[in-house]
């Protein structure tokens, strides 16, 4: 990497970014305000060029060809979104899991795996998991608290660890941290396999939530909800407010003829499409990682989304549950959906782009890179993603910020490609902790909406237990980073020490109850 000259000038784009998201709660107007006073250090003062350089910028990264096919991918992921919630089809799936459960126990388990399942965008596992088991959670004395946990804890840790729009993200950021390090050794793609087994907060999320479904052993204010539901049916508290309205974001679904194929195809024909342009645009490697590292992500997932949004049209035609008008509208609506997100994609895009050629990595490597320690930096980096996330509400804005400083500041003292690029999971971990803490969060609100939660009690009740994996993720942390152990020796250890730490919770809060009441 060349030095640029701008010193410390460079740290000032991402502080501001970062002030205002904590000053706002607005991420996307911070993003700008972080690009826009980028350009005018560049532009060395002059305002005027400082907002022709940010727009000049913003159009640059929308036209690059890897870009503009992500955008596409979100905007069609929207349009196939929109036709599942509009179609029905998770009305039917509903009507078939009431006639095939028979306890509590397979009520919560039955919402966990469906929300793994939907995990294609986080935002559909809150509309279609909640409206698929709201009514069957309150028939089962399953809490509001509860249900709305499931809900918002598979729904990004599953999202950033399987195939989803989470993945393009996630796979651009890396793109950048690894431009901005000066890595050409490893692929994009390659980069973001590597990430996985380091994203142990979401490994250890879906992990958690699964247990707690199958053991019912919950404790803190959860417990207490619990306990309210099963004693006195109530599915949420006395004087609680829940925030159920599904139709001012998504419109009412069509309720005529709801038949489950119009919720699974869509989602089966985007992961197969997917799977199949990774091995297409990637054929001419000689293994299964040897054609990740030759695929083209970016054109697969653009294949899977239009797969998705063209089945999605066909399927609402060819039953008969649209016009053509109707269809059309939809289209556009799946569209509107993605504005945000695709506004956030940009920006991100931007506001990296600006301080790559301000230096800040560089910056920041030649001050502290030298002299710090590799067992500090995955502990440092997660608990910065997690301070950003927490104050933004969003993990996305968290991964724009950090994953660009993160993988070359770790390349600088590793040297590397292959643990640089995993540190980018660390990131990831952080930022979805201090999002799942966030009441701010997109998906958290999200999840409260479609549960039909009280939106505090659900920030309350799964504070402690995003607490406890994340102590427990920390810990994982520190032994990387003194002892370089293997994240597949790691995940076991960590997943036996949220056993025991679930059990001794239980079992202290019980006695603690007990003894408040005696």
């Amino acid at each position: 990497m060349e030095s640029v000259g701008y010193g410390l000038w460079a740290v000032l784009p991402p502080l501001v970014a970062i002030i205002l998201c904590f000053r706002t709660k607005m991420v996307l107007p911070s993003l700008f305000a972080g690009l826009f006073t980028g350009a005018v250090i560049v532009s060395h003062g002059n305002v005027l060029a400082g907002i022709g350089y940010s727009l000049e910028t913003i159009v640059d990264n929308m036209v690059d060809p890897w870009n503009a096919r992500l955008l596409l991918f979100t905007f069609f992921m929207g349009v196939g979104i929109s036709f599942i919630w509009r179609l029905g089809g998770s009305f039917a799936l509903a009507d078939q899991a009431k006639k095939r459960i028979k306890t509590r126990r397979s009520v919560c388990l039955g919402t966990w795996l469906l929300g793994m399942g939907t995990s294609i965008n986080d935002c559909l596992v809150a509309a279609v998991d909640g409206n698929v088991f709201r009514d069957i959670c309150k028939e089962y004395r399953v809490s509001s608290e509860k249900f709305s946990y499931v809900l918002d804890s598979t729904a990004a840790p599953a999202a950033a660890l399987f195939i989803s729009d989470w993945v393009a993200y996630q796979i651009g950021m890396i793109q950048q941290g690894l431009d901005i390090a000066g890595i050409t050794t490893i692929k994009p793609v390659e980069a973001y396999v590597k990430t996985i087994p380091f994203n142990l907060y979401s490994i250890f999320t879906l992990f958690f939530v699964g247990v707690l479904m199958y053991t019912g052993k919950d404790y803190g204010p959860m417990l207490k909800a619990e306990m309210r539901a099963i004693s006195t049916g109530k599915f949420n508290r006395d004087g609680a407010v829940p925030m159920l309205d599904v139709g001012s974001e998504l419109g009412e679904p069509i309720k005529t003829n709801p038949m489950i194929i119009t919720f699974v195809l869509p989602l089966v024909a985007a992961f197969v499409v997917i799977l199949a342009g990774l091995y297409w645009t990637g054929r001419s490697g000689t293994s299964l990682m040897g054609v990740l590292e030759n695929s083209d992500a970016s054109i697969a997932l653009l294949w899977g989304a239009f797969a998705m949004a063209a089945t999605g049209v066909a399927l609402a035609l060819t039953t008969r549950i649209m016009d053509f008008k109707d269809a059309m509208d939809t289209f556009v609506d799946g569209f509107k959906l993605m504005v945000l997100t695709a506004s956030i994609l940009v920006m991100a895009w931007s506001l990296g782009a600006i301080t790559k050629e301000m230096g800040l990595a560089q910056f920041i490597i030649e001050k502290i890179g030298m002299e710090l320690p590799f067992v500090v930096l995955p502990v440092i980096i997660f608990l910065l993603s997690i301070l950003i996330a927490f104050a933004t509400g969003t993990s996305w804005g968290t991964m724009a910020i950090m994953t660009p400083l993160a993988i070359p500041l770790a390349y600088n003292i590793t040297g590397d490609p292959s643990t640089s690029s995993a540190i980018a999971g660390v990131v990831l971990s952080g930022a979805i902790f201090g999002d799942h803490c966030s009441p701010i969060s997109d998906t958290t609100v999200m999840s409260s909406i479609f549960s039909g939660a009280d939106h505090i009690d659900h920030v309350a009740t799964q504070l402690p237990y995003a607490i406890t994996v994340a102590v427990v993720v920390l810990s994982m942390y520190i032994l990387y980073g003194a002892f370089r152990i293997s994240p597949a020796v790691l995940i076991p250890i960590g997943m036996v020490l949220l056993l025991l730490l679930q059990k001794l919770l239980h079992v202290g809060y019980l006695r603690g109850l007990r003894m408040s009441e005696s």
